[in-house]
């Protein structure tokens, strides 16, 4: 039986905090093709992203802060304060280290 593959995760700062992405789940197949699926399936789109952000996705979306460096409300972060997290977390991604 083939063992589990070991995950590759890395920390990157955006706006001032710290956050953590698992850089193997980004680039499986599964998770690429869920989040590639999102509008016909947003709960897996969903699942994909907390496993992206190594079951931290609500936590996430609860402390990302505006552009002002302003915490969120207590509905979390809005859109355009999450799309450019997750273009800020896919530079860390595909970082060369």
């Amino acid at each position: 039986m083939p063992t589990k593959k070991k995950h590759d995760t890395v920390e990157f700062d955006f706006r001032g905090l710290t956050f953590e992405v698992d850089k193997t789940a980004f680039a499986s197949l599964k998770v690429q093709t869920a989040l590639n699926l999102g509008e016909r399936d947003p709960r897996a789109a969903n699942e994909a992203m907390d496993i992206v952000c190594c079951g931290h996705l609500v936590d996430y979306i609860g402390r990302i802060p505006d552009a002002d460096g302003n915490a969120p409300d207590e509905l979390g972060c809005s859109a355009d304060d999450w799309s450019a997290f997750t273009s800020a977390m896919a530079e860390a991604i595909s970082a060369k280290n």
